[in-house]
């Protein structure tokens, strides 16, 4: 039986060239499987899978939008260059194209909140003997007919129509029937059962309008991850005609049926799993892959995990558990985890549990997961993976998915926030609006699918202006390795490009509370973080941006501090009568006796104002302070006007 299945496993080796005698000297080239990239004039590529640096998610969106005649023809000579490209200038894409292209789609880009490509420099193109405008698309001249299945092993499938000639090249069922046989066993011993579905999407595609729906890269990952153990035993590799980065996902949410017909659709229902409910996501579906049937046994089984995820072994850790404990749940199915999330989690992981005499668990096997679903983990094709951010400044931005290293070369978050202390003090000082989001984007920089988004150099000079002068008045210059030469003029992140997060009260406190901002477990309430919105929204939006709120964080971590450091030791902790009226005298907020009653008759108590009265106490009476300040007049001396007092005001206002 053996020597039986090593015949059979050696008959995989050989390419369907092979087999037939004939030797291919552009084997290397292969097909374009992409659908916004057929018809463009060629139909080979030497990355099916997209070239270095380039997402092919990010350029099927671009293409996708026809924000220009020539987007087509620019995204996919880059993203999927013609064979032989790289030595033939005259098929890759004139520079005047892709400058026409980027002026063309910057809006609809902007609109659609996509991104242009960071590695696609217009500059770095040809200006001569290039691709220049958009290439005629191959007419459908007698499409190819769809013909009714007759291979045996492919004839009970969801669909029973094919197209031939096939991606391997089979001109006739008959061909095709003869190579997939060197299979058969294989389907019947059932080491995968996603081959056979794969092996059928490639030897007899299904037929639409006439022509044949690419592999599933999903259905093939999943083929192999079964059976290429079986073949390892033989010290054989998974053939190279089958290769699974050849093939595409864009068919996959079709492919699934066949993985998943077993399987209706269920009921998306929001994560209760405490570790996994600050998400990118927030809905799931159960049974997960490990067979908890609801979220509280998954709960207990993944809380066993904590104490990694508490010491930070791996900052992929916790986003992995999660995909496989709580997957998220996308149209009733659940997204599959995500190989490289996987095995970063376990390289982080692993010699730390080993240490311990424990082992990576069997059912974490990296090898059984798919590279399908990496993009919405932020992977990116080249292997960049982005991870949440740690950084407390940095956290509550627009963005919260970094990559490490950064762009300074710190290869940890915590590294980034020991070597980001510097600036501490000058963010404080708000001498820039710019220049927390500006730090953020250097030392903890955006992430998107596993590309890092590079800060303009505008927005460097526009957080320099502000601070530099600050800074010489203490005898420090701006630090070489913030030179905003250094940073880019296009394809990078702009003040003008940002979309604040916008917060609401119920979301201020949530933060504030979450941040920390409490004493003794006492919490501030809803009415204190709705004086405190009062104070910071400059703009009476009802709501505060980023900045707003780190100078809101600002001003109640001075409060607390007064508070702690004063009257947190009483016992009760609280703030007596006398003491707040020195408070108010120290805060230069002028009222008098009768002003001063009203307030203690709101706010105090017999045994004193605690912290979220004192909190709300001085928020009130700054706000009034500021309103004040805004309608003073600068007249001139001749004028002469009414005299209202600031104490006169603060009593109108209170009594």
């Amino acid at each position: 039986m053996n020597r039986f299945v090593l015949v059979v496993l050696g008959s995989l080796l050989l390419s369907p060239q092979q087999a037939h005698g004939v030797r291919d000297d552009r084997s290397n080239c292969k097909p374009i499987t992409s659908t916004f990239c057929q018809g463009v004039g060629y139909t080979t590529t030497l990355h099916p899978s997209g070239a270095s640096g380039f997402s092919l998610q990010q350029i099927g969106q671009i293409v996708e939008t026809a924000c220009s005649p020539g987007v087509s023809t620019l995204m996919c000579r880059t993203a999927l260059p013609e064979c032989g490209s790289e030595d033939d200038s005259r098929k890759k894409p004139c520079r005047a194209l892709c400058e026409k292209v980027k002026t063309d789609c910057e809006s609809v880009i902007k609109a659609k909140r996509l991104s242009w490509p960071m590695r696609l420099r217009c500059e770095s193109l040809p200006e001569s003997n290039c691709v220049q405008g958009e290439e005629p698309r191959v007419p459908p001249t007698s499409p190819p007919t769809c013909q009714t299945i007759t291979v045996p092993l492919c004839s009970d499938l969801t669909y029973t129509e094919t197209v031939l000639p096939n991606i391997l090249g089979h001109n006739s069922q008959e061909e095709a029937a003869l190579q997939i046989q060197r299979f058969a066993s294989f389907v019947k011993v059932e080491c995968s059962p996603h081959l056979k579905s794969f092996l059928c999407s490639v030897f007899t595609p299904e037929c639409v309008a006439g022509r044949a729906r690419p592999p599933c890269r999903t259905l093939c990952e999943q083929s192999r991850s079964g059976c290429e153990s079986l073949m390892n035993k033989f010290a054989l590799e998974w053939p190279e005609a089958l290769k699974c980065e050849a093939f595409t996902t864009e068919t996959c949410e079709h492919g699934e049926d066949a993985i998943f017909t077993q399987t209706p659709f269920k009921t998306c229902e929001r994560i209760t799993v405490p570790l996994c409910k600050d998400l990118p996501y927030t809905e799931t579906v159960m049974p997960n892959i490990l067979g908890h049937k609801t979220q509280e046994d998954a709960s207990l089984e993944v809380h066993q995990y904590f104490p990694l995820v508490k010491v930070e072994c791996s900052p992929h850790l916790k986003s992995f558990l999660c995909s496989v404990f709580t997957p998220e749940c996308v149209a009733g199915k659940a997204r599959p985890p995500c190989r490289r999330l996987c095995e970063q989690a376990r390289s982080g992981c692993e010699s730390l549990m080993n240490k311990f005499g424990f082992q990576w668990p069997e059912s974490f096997r990296c090898e059984a997961f798919t590279t399908e679903s990496c993009e919405q983990y932020g992977v990116s094709s080249s292997g960049g993976i982005c991870e949440p951010i740690t950084i407390p400044m940095c956290q509550g931005l627009a963005y919260n998915q970094t990559i490490i290293p950064n762009l300074l070369g710190h290869t940890s978050q915590r590294e980034a926030v020991m070597k980001m202390s510097f600036f501490n003090s000058m963010v404080q000082t708000l001498c820039s609006v710019d220049i927390r989001l500006f730090l953020c984007r250097v030392y903890a920089p955006q992430c998107v699918a596993g590309e890092v988004q590079r800060p303009c150099r505008s927005f460097c000079e526009r957080a320099k202006q502000g601070c530099e002068s600050l800074m010489t008045s203490f005898g420090v210059s701006w630090p070489n390795e913030l030179n905003c030469n250094s940073f880019p003029e296009e394809m990078c992140i702009s003040e003008e490009s940002r979309t604040e997060q916008m917060l609401n009260v119920e979301t201020v406190l949530a933060k504030l509370n979450a941040g920390g901002y409490s004493v003794r477990g006492k919490s501030l309430s809803l009415k204190t973080a709705r004086l405190l919105l009062i104070l910071m929204d400059a703009d009476n939006t009802g709501d505060l941006d980023v900045l707003e709120f780190f100078k809101l964080e600002h001003f109640v971590a001075i409060v607390r501090r007064e508070y702690v450091e004063s009257y947190e030791r009483r016992t009760p902790p609280s703030v007596p009568e006398a003491q707040l009226k020195r408070a108010l005298s120290v805060h230069d907020f002028g009222v008098d006796d009768e002003t001063f009653r009203i307030l203690w008759l709101k706010y105090g108590s017999r045994s004193g104002i605690d912290y979220d009265e004192y909190v709300a106490v001085i928020t009130e009476l700054q706000i009034l302070k500021d309103r004040f300040k805004a309608h003073l007049l600068n007249l001139p001396c001749d004028c002469q006007v009414a005299s209202f007092s600031f104490k006169q005001f603060m009593k109108s206002a209170i009594i």
